[in-house]
Protein backbone atom coordinates (compact mmCIF):
# COMPACT_ATOMS: atom_id res chain seq x y z
CA UNK A 1 0.00 0.00 0.00
CA UNK A 2 1.51 3.63 -1.20
CA UNK A 3 2.20 5.87 1.72
CA UNK A 4 -0.85 8.77 2.12
CA UNK A 5 1.49 11.67 0.42
CA UNK A 6 2.40 9.63 -2.48
CA UNK A 7 -1.13 8.63 -3.05
CA UNK A 8 -2.49 12.33 -2.34
CA UNK A 9 0.32 13.53 -5.09
CA UNK A 10 -0.90 10.56 -7.45
CA UNK A 11 -4.34 11.52 -7.46
CA UNK A 12 -3.80 15.15 -7.73
CA UNK A 13 -1.42 14.43 -10.95
CA UNK A 14 -4.72 12.20 -12.54
CA UNK A 15 -7.09 14.94 -11.54
CA UNK A 16 -4.95 17.33 -13.16
CA UNK A 17 -4.55 15.45 -16.28
CA UNK A 18 -7.89 14.35 -16.70
CA UNK A 19 -9.02 18.15 -16.24
CA UNK A 20 -6.25 19.14 -19.30
CA UNK A 21 -8.05 16.06 -21.30
CA UNK A 22 -11.43 17.58 -21.10
CA UNK A 23 -10.51 21.06 -21.65
CA UNK A 24 -8.70 19.69 -24.62
CA UNK A 25 -11.37 17.92 -26.02
CA UNK A 26 -13.61 21.44 -25.24
CA UNK A 27 -11.60 23.26 -27.26
CA UNK A 28 -11.29 21.12 -30.21
CA UNK A 29 -15.38 20.94 -30.55
CA UNK A 30 -15.55 24.30 -30.39
CA UNK A 31 -13.31 24.60 -33.36
CA UNK A 32 -14.60 22.73 -35.48
CA UNK A 33 -18.35 24.35 -34.77
CA UNK A 34 -16.56 27.31 -35.67
CA UNK A 35 -15.04 26.33 -38.96
CA UNK A 36 -18.75 24.08 -39.66
CA UNK A 37 -20.09 25.81 -42.86
CA UNK A 38 -22.35 23.35 -44.28
CA UNK A 39 -26.52 23.43 -42.35
CA UNK A 40 -27.57 20.28 -41.23
CA UNK A 41 -31.23 21.26 -41.53
CA UNK A 42 -32.64 20.41 -44.73
CA UNK A 43 -36.05 22.36 -43.96
CA UNK A 44 -36.39 26.27 -43.72
CA UNK A 45 -36.56 27.51 -40.26
CA UNK A 46 -40.46 27.33 -39.64
CA UNK A 47 -42.69 30.48 -39.91
CA UNK A 48 -44.97 32.40 -37.86
CA UNK A 49 -48.86 31.43 -38.76
CA UNK A 50 -52.31 31.99 -37.00
CA UNK A 51 -54.54 30.26 -38.59
CA UNK A 52 -54.18 28.17 -41.02
CA UNK A 53 -53.30 24.92 -43.00
CA UNK A 54 -49.86 26.75 -43.60
CA UNK A 55 -48.88 24.59 -40.31
CA UNK A 56 -50.82 21.90 -40.94
CA UNK A 57 -49.52 20.32 -44.37
CA UNK A 58 -46.25 17.86 -44.36
CA UNK A 59 -43.37 19.04 -45.34
CA UNK A 60 -41.09 18.40 -48.40
CA UNK A 61 -37.42 18.02 -47.47
CA UNK A 62 -34.97 20.39 -49.47
CA UNK A 63 -31.88 18.33 -49.60
CA UNK A 64 -28.98 20.38 -49.16
CA UNK A 65 -25.37 19.67 -50.80
CA UNK A 66 -22.42 21.64 -51.28
CA UNK A 67 -21.78 22.41 -55.25
CA UNK A 68 -20.38 24.22 -57.44
CA UNK A 69 -21.05 28.19 -56.46
CA UNK A 70 -23.10 27.01 -53.85
CA UNK A 71 -22.01 29.06 -50.07
CA UNK A 72 -23.54 30.00 -46.93
CA UNK A 73 -25.17 33.87 -47.35
CA UNK A 74 -28.12 35.35 -45.67
CA UNK A 75 -29.34 37.34 -48.62
CA UNK A 76 -33.36 37.95 -48.21
CA UNK A 77 -35.27 37.19 -51.52
CA UNK A 78 -38.31 38.87 -51.96
CA UNK A 79 -40.12 36.68 -55.38
CA UNK A 80 -43.05 39.04 -56.22
CA UNK A 81 -45.93 38.37 -57.76
CA UNK A 82 -47.84 40.88 -59.55
CA UNK A 83 -51.17 41.02 -60.96
CA UNK A 84 -51.82 42.56 -64.06
CA UNK A 85 -54.69 41.36 -65.75
CA UNK A 86 -57.89 43.37 -66.90
CA UNK A 87 -59.65 44.05 -63.81
CA UNK A 88 -56.65 45.81 -62.73
CA UNK A 89 -57.75 48.44 -65.17
CA UNK A 90 -60.49 49.84 -63.42
CA UNK A 91 -61.09 53.33 -62.32
CA UNK A 92 -60.94 53.89 -59.16
CA UNK A 93 -64.38 54.78 -57.34
CA UNK A 94 -66.56 54.02 -54.63
CA UNK A 95 -65.29 51.89 -51.70
CA UNK A 96 -62.27 51.07 -53.65
CA UNK A 97 -59.72 53.65 -53.40
CA UNK A 98 -61.09 56.70 -54.53
CA UNK A 99 -58.59 59.25 -55.25
CA UNK A 100 -57.80 61.86 -57.75
CA UNK A 101 -54.07 60.76 -57.86
CA UNK A 102 -54.87 57.79 -59.84
CA UNK A 103 -56.78 56.93 -62.98
CA UNK A 104 -57.11 53.08 -62.23
CA UNK A 105 -56.11 50.55 -59.83
CA UNK A 106 -53.05 49.85 -61.72
CA UNK A 107 -51.62 53.11 -61.21
CA UNK A 108 -52.31 53.06 -57.67
CA UNK A 109 -50.56 49.72 -57.40
CA UNK A 110 -47.23 50.74 -59.04
CA UNK A 111 -47.34 54.39 -56.72
CA UNK A 112 -47.54 51.88 -53.47
CA UNK A 113 -44.58 49.38 -54.83
CA UNK A 114 -42.80 52.76 -55.51
CA UNK A 115 -42.89 53.65 -52.34
CA UNK A 116 -42.16 50.80 -51.07
CA UNK A 117 -39.21 50.20 -52.74
CA UNK A 118 -37.37 53.07 -51.52
CA UNK A 119 -37.06 51.28 -47.85
CA UNK A 120 -35.37 47.96 -49.66
CA UNK A 121 -32.00 47.44 -49.36
CA UNK A 122 -30.00 47.13 -52.82
CA UNK A 123 -28.81 43.75 -51.21
CA UNK A 124 -31.95 42.28 -51.36
CA UNK A 125 -32.57 39.55 -54.28
CA UNK A 126 -35.34 40.73 -55.93
CA UNK A 127 -37.24 38.52 -58.49
CA UNK A 128 -40.77 39.56 -60.29
CA UNK A 129 -43.31 37.44 -62.47
CA UNK A 130 -46.22 39.26 -64.13
CA UNK A 131 -49.20 38.61 -66.05
CA UNK A 132 -50.84 41.73 -68.14
CA UNK A 133 -51.59 42.41 -71.86
CA UNK A 134 -48.16 41.40 -73.36
CA UNK A 135 -48.63 37.75 -71.23
CA UNK A 136 -47.13 36.27 -68.74
CA UNK A 137 -43.84 35.45 -67.40
CA UNK A 138 -40.78 36.33 -65.43
CA UNK A 139 -39.87 39.60 -66.05
CA UNK A 140 -36.81 39.74 -63.82
CA UNK A 141 -34.66 36.69 -62.25
CA UNK A 142 -33.39 37.10 -58.55
CA UNK A 143 -30.64 39.08 -57.99
CA UNK A 144 -29.41 41.58 -55.84
CA UNK A 145 -28.48 45.08 -56.80
CA UNK A 146 -31.70 45.64 -59.23
CA UNK A 147 -34.11 48.33 -57.67
CA UNK A 148 -33.69 50.37 -60.63
CA UNK A 149 -34.91 47.32 -63.04
CA UNK A 150 -37.14 45.74 -60.64
CA UNK A 151 -39.27 49.31 -60.71
CA UNK A 152 -38.90 49.82 -64.54
CA UNK A 153 -40.30 46.36 -65.13
CA UNK A 154 -43.21 47.24 -62.73
CA UNK A 155 -43.89 50.51 -64.47
CA UNK A 156 -43.97 48.81 -68.18
CA UNK A 157 -47.10 46.71 -66.69
CA UNK A 158 -50.01 47.06 -69.04
CA UNK A 159 -53.22 45.81 -67.58
CA UNK A 160 -55.44 43.30 -69.58
CA UNK A 161 -55.79 39.35 -69.87
CA UNK A 162 -56.58 37.07 -67.28
CA UNK A 163 -55.43 36.19 -63.78
CA UNK A 164 -52.98 33.01 -63.62
CA UNK A 165 -52.05 33.24 -60.16
CA UNK A 166 -52.00 29.33 -59.48
CA UNK A 167 -49.15 29.13 -62.20
CA UNK A 168 -46.92 32.31 -61.00
CA UNK A 169 -46.84 30.83 -57.00
CA UNK A 170 -45.87 27.24 -58.78
CA UNK A 171 -42.86 29.00 -60.57
CA UNK A 172 -41.77 31.82 -57.83
CA UNK A 173 -41.75 28.97 -55.11
CA UNK A 174 -39.59 26.43 -57.62
CA UNK A 175 -37.13 29.86 -57.81
CA UNK A 176 -37.24 30.38 -54.54
CA UNK A 177 -36.48 26.78 -53.70
CA UNK A 178 -33.18 27.04 -55.74
CA UNK A 179 -31.63 30.19 -54.20
CA UNK A 180 -32.24 28.67 -51.03
CA UNK A 181 -30.08 25.05 -52.04
CA UNK A 182 -27.46 28.02 -53.47
CA UNK A 183 -27.49 29.65 -49.92
CA UNK A 184 -27.38 26.33 -48.46
CA UNK A 185 -30.61 26.61 -46.41
CA UNK A 186 -29.72 29.86 -44.58
CA UNK A 187 -31.20 33.73 -45.53
CA UNK A 188 -34.96 35.06 -45.71
CA UNK A 189 -37.15 33.82 -48.90
CA UNK A 190 -40.49 34.79 -49.47
CA UNK A 191 -43.22 35.36 -52.29
CA UNK A 192 -45.03 38.95 -51.78
CA UNK A 193 -48.61 38.49 -53.68
CA UNK A 194 -50.27 41.77 -54.66
CA UNK A 195 -53.32 41.59 -56.75
CA UNK A 196 -56.81 42.21 -56.98
CA UNK A 197 -58.53 39.03 -57.58
CA UNK A 198 -59.17 34.75 -57.67
CA UNK A 199 -58.02 32.46 -59.71
CA UNK A 200 -58.40 28.76 -60.26
CA UNK A 201 -56.04 26.31 -58.55
CA UNK A 202 -54.88 28.34 -55.90
CA UNK A 203 -55.09 25.91 -52.98
CA UNK A 204 -53.38 23.55 -54.99
CA UNK A 205 -50.50 26.16 -55.73
CA UNK A 206 -50.58 27.37 -52.27
CA UNK A 207 -50.38 24.31 -50.51
CA UNK A 208 -47.14 23.28 -53.26
CA UNK A 209 -45.29 26.37 -51.85
CA UNK A 210 -46.31 25.82 -48.30
CA UNK A 211 -45.38 22.01 -48.27
CA UNK A 212 -41.65 23.25 -49.66
CA UNK A 213 -42.02 26.15 -46.37
CA UNK A 214 -41.80 29.03 -48.50
CA UNK A 215 -44.15 32.00 -47.43
CA UNK A 216 -46.56 34.12 -49.33
CA UNK A 217 -47.35 36.91 -47.95
CA UNK A 218 -50.60 38.65 -49.83
CA UNK A 219 -52.03 41.92 -50.39
CA UNK A 220 -55.74 42.12 -51.84
CA UNK A 221 -56.16 45.16 -53.47
CA UNK A 222 -59.88 45.45 -53.09
CA UNK A 223 -60.93 42.15 -52.57
CA UNK A 224 -61.44 41.76 -49.07
CA UNK A 225 -60.72 39.58 -46.24
CA UNK A 226 -61.70 36.08 -47.49
CA UNK A 227 -59.57 35.82 -50.56
CA UNK A 228 -58.85 31.95 -50.90
CA UNK A 229 -55.14 32.71 -50.52
CA UNK A 230 -55.72 33.79 -46.60
CA UNK A 231 -55.72 30.41 -45.54
CA UNK A 232 -52.24 29.30 -47.11
CA UNK A 233 -50.29 33.05 -46.52
CA UNK A 234 -48.30 33.84 -43.67
CA UNK A 235 -49.29 37.42 -43.61
CA UNK A 236 -52.82 38.43 -45.32
CA UNK A 237 -53.50 41.99 -45.34
CA UNK A 238 -56.96 43.50 -47.09
CA UNK A 239 -56.12 47.03 -48.77
CA UNK A 240 -59.02 48.95 -49.85
CA UNK A 241 -56.91 51.54 -50.73
CA UNK A 242 -53.25 52.36 -51.97
CA UNK A 243 -52.07 54.06 -48.55
CA UNK A 244 -53.04 50.48 -47.38
CA UNK A 245 -51.47 48.56 -50.00
CA UNK A 246 -48.14 50.36 -49.74
CA UNK A 247 -48.13 50.07 -45.69
CA UNK A 248 -49.15 46.23 -46.59
CA UNK A 249 -45.76 46.09 -48.28
CA UNK A 250 -43.93 47.87 -46.06
CA UNK A 251 -45.26 45.43 -43.05
CA UNK A 252 -43.97 42.68 -45.24
CA UNK A 253 -40.44 43.57 -44.96
CA UNK A 254 -40.97 45.40 -40.78
CA UNK A 255 -41.73 41.54 -40.85
CA UNK A 256 -37.93 40.24 -41.90
CA UNK A 257 -35.50 39.60 -38.61
CA UNK A 258 -32.06 41.59 -38.55
CA UNK A 259 -29.61 38.68 -39.12
CA UNK A 260 -26.08 38.97 -37.61
CA UNK A 261 -23.66 37.42 -39.56
CA UNK A 262 -20.92 37.68 -37.30
CA UNK A 263 -23.35 34.42 -35.49
CA UNK A 264 -22.40 32.41 -38.33
CA UNK A 265 -18.78 32.68 -38.76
Amino acid sequence: MFPFSLRSRGLRTSLWLLAAVIASSACQERSHAKRATVPTNTKPAPVKSTDRAWVDLDRVEIPIEARDGAEVALTRNFYFIFDGSGSMNEKVSGACGPSDRFSSKLDGAVWAVEQFMTSVPESVNLGLYTFDASGQGERLALRSGQKARFLDKVRMIRAGGKTPLAEAIGIATDRLVSQYKHQLGYGEFRIVVVTDGEAEDLDRAAKYAAAYGIPIYTIGLCVGASHPLRQYSVSYRSADNFEDLKRGLEATLAELPDFDVAAFE
